[in-house]
């Protein structure tokens, strides 16, 4: 997992919609959400970028964000 940087909408919560991360200096607008699913301590979801898929997580426990990997 590698930590980012994510600007999201925060409606009646926050990290409801992510619409842009950063990674390694680099903003990426994310150009829309797949998939978002709820575990315990995490809000995780299937995102496009311009350069394809990934899976993005937010864990509440540490109040941070994360790359988990790129989509299938």
């Amino acid at each position: 997992m590698e930590e980012i940087t994510v600007e999201c909408y925060s409606g009646s919560r926050y990290g409801e919609k992510p619409v842009a991360l950063i990674r390694k200096g680099k903003k990426y607008d994310i150009q829309r959400i797949e998939k978002m699913w709820r575990t315990p301590n995490a809000l995780h979801f299937t995102v496009y970028i311009e350069e394809g898929r990934l899976n993005i997580l937010y864990d509440e426990l540490k109040d941070k964000w994360f790359m988990t990997g790129m989509g299938k």
